[in-house]
């Protein structure tokens, strides 16, 4: 059986979104998963997440990379944050126990395989945890990377980017379940959007499924009990907008 692998982003320790799309993720023959950072923040599910990932990366089923809202749990990112995000850092922080903010702090920065690179932002000075947004800030990722495939996520909409003729970064904006052909000639960036937390008017939560061998890139958009994440987040006493922006995905 040729690889699948399932990319996951930003899964802001939404359950039933991360439910939601390991399931789908078995349906559709995910055989290894990789989650590109912030596990946690603004939800109201961290310790279910961080056990559920832990497990996965503990079985070699999957590996995972620490992202800007992860680093947050055990470093001081007051100035950083908006009010929203820094109050749920700040529940989050007492929510987790000293074993599962260790699975943070252990987690990487960026992984190197033999084509692919997998980091939470851009692999073009990871730790300051630039967007990719556009041509530019693309091509320094694929240019620092130096891979063929980049997978991040970070920005919470997807995209991807291509290498053109003259080697500059095309934004290719893909439509939810076809298959794009991800040639190896190229160089690509790929911004698989946001599990946990979709900010670009739809609600339904964001994967990629990548299959090295054939060369394929699918990218997926999933139904998910959204309304019972955000009443979650209610009964957490964190803010309303972040119970709302499950609800609109605004």
């Amino acid at each position: 059986m040729s690889e699948r692998i399932g990319l996951f982003a930003d899964l802001h320790s939404n359950l039933e979104a991360f439910e939601a799309g390991m399931a789908r993720a078995k349906e559709l023959g995910v055989t290894r998963m990789v989650f590109l950072g912030d596990i946690v923040g603004y939800n109201a599910d961290p310790c279910a997440l961080i056990d559920r990932i832990g497990e996965l990366v503990a079985s070699n089923k999957a590996i995972a990379v620490i992202g800007n809202h992860d680093e947050a749990v055990f470093k001081d990112y007051r100035n950083r944050m908006n009010a929203n995000a820094n109050a749920a850092i700040e529940w989050t922080k007492s929510q987790l126990s000293a074993s599962q903010v260790q699975f943070l702090k252990d987690l990487p920065l960026i992984v190197n395989e033999e084509n692919i690179c997998f980091t939470h932002a851009s692999a073009h000075n990871p730790e300051e945890w630039n967007y990719i947004t556009d041509s530019m800030s693309a091509w320094l990722c694929a240019q620092s990377s130096g891979k063929i495939y980049t997978f991040v996520g970070h920005s919470h909409e997807q995209a991807l980017f291509y290498q053109s003729a003259v080697g500059k970064l095309i934004r290719f904006a893909p439509h939810p379940g076809d298959e794009v052909p991800v040639m190896r000639h190229r160089q690509w960036v790929s911004v698989v959007g946001s599990l946990g937390q979709p900010r670009d008017g739809n609600p339904e939560a964001c994967f990629a499924v990548f299959e090295p061998e054939s060369e394929v890139l699918t990218f997926h958009r999933i139904e998910y009990d959204q309304f019972t994440a955000a009443e979650k987040v209610r009964r957490a006493g964190l803010p309303e907008d972040l119970a709302n922006r499950l609800i609109t995905g605004n």
